[in-house]
Parts: C-alpha cells; sequence; structure tokens
C-alpha cells in the first residue's frame, strides 16, 4: 500500500476548508473560555493495547507516524496500523481528551491535499453495524498521487455521537462541552489501495472493516471506566432545539 507524504509545507492552510475549521475554531476558544466548569477528562487505555485481530482481520504491522506529523496533529493517543483480511486495509486514529486549548481534530480533506494527493470524489455514506440498529455516517474520499488510487474512509466520534461533516462535528464540539463539560473526540479513518483492483470490490472489503472495527474501537475508546460524566447538563434554550442527538 502507498505510503503518505509527510507533512512537510502548509500551503493547505490558506486553503478554504482549513480557513473555515480555524474560524471555528477560534469560536470555540472563545466559548470554552467562558465556560465556568471544570472540565471532565477522560482516561481510556492507550490505542497501542487495541486488539491485534478484529473479526477476520488480523495485524500486520504498524507504520511509524513521522515526529513533525505528530506535533502538527497535536492528538494526545495515535494508532496507525495495518491489517489483513479479505483485503489489506490501514487504520489510523487520532484522539483528543480535551479540545478547548485550540487543539482539534484534523480533515483528511485538508492533509491529504497538503500531501500531495488529487481528490477525485467526495459524498458521505451510511454504513450499518451488524447486530445493531445502528448506522454510521461515513466520509467516503477517493484521492489519487501519480498512478496511485486510495480509497479513504472517515469519520469523527465522541461518547455520544457519530458524525462525518468537519463543521457539524466543531458544533456539536461547543454543544457537548456545554452539555457534558467534556470535549473529548476521535477522528478514524480507513484506507484502502485502488490500484489494480476492482473499486466495488475494495469498497466492500473496506466497509466490511468499519463494520468489524467500529463496535471494538468504540468501546476501547469509551468503556464504562473511562465513561465518567456522561450524563447531561441542561442545555441554553437555543442549542436545545437545534442539538439533538446524531448516531
Amino acid at each position: 500500500m502507498p505510503k503518505e507524504k509527510l507533512f512537510s509545507q502548509f500551503d493547505f492552510l490558506r486553503g478554504k476548508p482549513a480557513l473555515a475549521v480555524s474560524g471555528l475554531l477560534l469560536l470555540e476558544i472563545a466559548l470554552f473560555n467562558g465556560i465556568p466548569t471544570k472540565e471532565i477528562l477522560p482516561s481510556p487505555p492507550p490505542l497501542g493495547q487495541f486488539d491485534s485481530t478484529v473479526g477476520p482481520w488480523l495485524e500486520v504491522g504498524q507504520y511509524a507516524i513521522d515526529p513533525d506529523q505528530l506535533v502538527f496533529l497535536k492528538a494526545d493517543d495515535t494508532l496507525a496500523r495495518t491489517y489483513k483480511g479479505p483485503d489489506q486495509i490501514d487504520l489510523f486514529v487520532a484522539f483528543y481528551k480535551s479540545q478547548r486549548a485550540g487543539v482539534a481534530t484534523h480533515s483528511p480533506k485538508v492533509c491529504l491535499p497538503g500531501n500531495g494527493w488529487t481528490p477525485e470524489s467526495s459524498a458521505i455514506i451510511s454504513i450499518e453495524i451488524p447486530g445493531t440498529n445502528t448506522s454510521i455516517p461515513v466520509n467516503r474520499y477517493v484521492v489519487r498521487h501519480d498512478d496511485d488510487r486510495n480509497l479513504v474512509l472517515y469519520w469523527y466520534e465522541n461518547p455520544y455521537r457519530v458524525m462525518a461533516n468537519e463543521y457539524l462535528s466543531k458544533f456539536y464540539l461547543i454543544v457537548d462541552s456545554l452539555r457534558y463539560h467534556r470535549s473529548d473526540e476521535a477522528m478514524i479513518r480507513v484506507i484502502t489501495d485502488l490500484s489494480g483492483k476492482v473499486e466495488a470490490t475494495a469498497e466492500a472489503h473496506a466497509i466490511q472493516f468499519v463494520q468489524d472495527v467500529y463496535g471494538p474501537l468504540k468501546q476501547h475508546m469509551w468503556t464504562d471506566a473511562a465513561g465518567a460524566g456522561l450524563r447531561p447538563q441542561p442545555l441554553p434554550q437555543h442549542l436545545a432545539v437545534i442539538a439533538s442527538p446524531v448516531r
């Protein structure tokens, strides 16, 4: 599977998506600083302890994250693994315990083009989770770099909801911080190589991986022991009207 280029240049920060997210970040900082309550910080197990076997998928390696990339991400914990099963899949997780200090999840739609990947298509799809009544929204993102094509599936998740839309994620970050006194969140990204493959088959395998990894990963990051402070506080009326849970 082709390796991603490292964060060696930051011209993409001048793009419209990055500027929009930066504006929301400034709003978050201003609102968070006005919240008088103490924030609840979770203590989940390290992501390095996540299962090496998930359903039919077996970990076959880990890929190193460049130190400069880690500085850019500012995540509290990360996971970068390759799993092998019906296909080969790269799994990346960036976990944030708090986003009140201006730290925030990063969008692959910002980072991947900044590393030389050209977007081909982008959509939001719904993936059903077997054994539950749950379906989750997931970004479907196809990118190309020279002769390499990758399918990227990614979403944002916190203890209360799953989101695909970056801007909705920022909105609910504010709502959940007010309601639960928490701002922990993870960005989960799944990548499979499309080069030389039947795209529909490769996509079906990537979706199967998402279905298999979603439950174990959610339990790992938000177990009962790590889930203190889940009881909501009353919201201001103007936010309560539009802040119904999204799963």
